[in-house]
């Protein structure tokens, strides 16, 4: 059995993870801004599977906002796509395009980490922390959460395109 929520979470944690890691000066690039693809082979989950696809872009909005863009293809072949813009300000902000979650809300702990929190109908299903490598090409994230099928947990490896 294919355990799609384990691939939507990963879209929506990547997607908070560009927005709580911008950097705290208009005048410096935000490291997570541009396009990310998933490193499949170096991902997990437990239990599996974890996504065979998954890209999302990241760009600046007006107000200090970010706009996520994300497309994902689960373990069996099932294909979501979902958008949101968010601030950076630790609110909850809305989620769209999937049935997965309908808010997030971002801490940022630093300019290359940050941590996440998801929610459903009020109730938290997902947190996490992603941090961004030292060269930023590659971000890693590890998640974790439960659903109707139990808990579970992820490791995932994006590279900068």
């Amino acid at each position: 059995m294919v355990r799609t929520t384990n691939i939507k979470a990963m879209v929506l944690s990547a997607a908070a993870l560009t927005l709580a890691a911008l950097s705290s000066s208009a005048d410096t690039p935000d490291p997570f801004v541009g396009t990310w693809i998933l490193d499949a082979a170096k991902s997990s989950c437990e239990p599996p599977p974890a996504p065979t696809s998954h890209t999302f872009t990241i760009a600046e909005a007006p107000g200090g906002a970010l706009q996520e863009t994300i497309d994902l293809v689960d373990g069996d072949g099932t294909k979501t796509h979902l958008e949101f813009t968010a601030t950076r300000d630790g609110k909850y902000a809305p989620v769209t395009g999937t049935g997965y979650a309908d808010s997030v809300s971002l801490t940022q702990v630093n300019s290359t980490t940050f941590k996440y929190a998801l929610k459903k109908d009020g109730k938290r299903i997902e947190s996490g922390t992603f941090r961004l490598s030292k060269n930023g090409k590659t971000m890693h994230g590890r998640l974790s959460g439960s659903d109707p099928q139990g808990a579970w947990k992820c490791h995932f490896v994006s590279s900068r395109q």
